[in-house]
Order: structure tokens, then sequence, then C-alpha cells
């Protein structure tokens, strides 16, 4: 799911793995290991994420919280 979700990201708003680790200031290699090692995306890089996607697309609010609920909720159980 997080990989699905940062790669989501990553298309639609036309980037790469090497610019946002930049843009949000998470390390490029946290974000490798979420691509390809199934590394779990913790709440503050998930707050990180939900900020820029509402800053950077069309995407209603609700759309995205939604999303990062899902996520929040699979990663305290």
């Amino acid at each position: 799911m997080d990989e699905k979700f940062l790669t989501y990201i990553l298309n639609k708003c036309e980037t790469t793995v090497n610019i946002l680790s930049k843009q949000l200031d998470i390390k490029y290699t946290k974000l490798f290991c979420i691509l390809h090692n199934d590394r779990k995306i913790k709440d503050i890089e998930l707050d990180k994420f939900s900020k820029f996607l509402k800053e950077n697309t069309t995407l209603t609010e609700s759309y995205i919280d939604k999303r990062v609920t899902k996520i929040r909720k699979r990663n305290q159980s």
C-alpha cells in the first residue's frame, strides 16, 4: 500500500524520487526503501506527503485525507 501511494504521488506530481526527497526534506534512501523494500511510511512522512499533494495537485482535500487516514489506521494496528 505504501509503495502504491508513493508511486501515485510521483506520477501525479510528475516528479522523481530524488526531487521529491529534496522538496519534502525526506532522505532519498527512505523513499527508495518505501518503493523497493516494503518499508512503511511513518506518520511524519505522511503529513509531508499530504501537504505536498494539497499544494501541488488539484485533488480534493477529502480525497487526500481519506488515503492518508487509511495508511495511518493500518500503521496503528
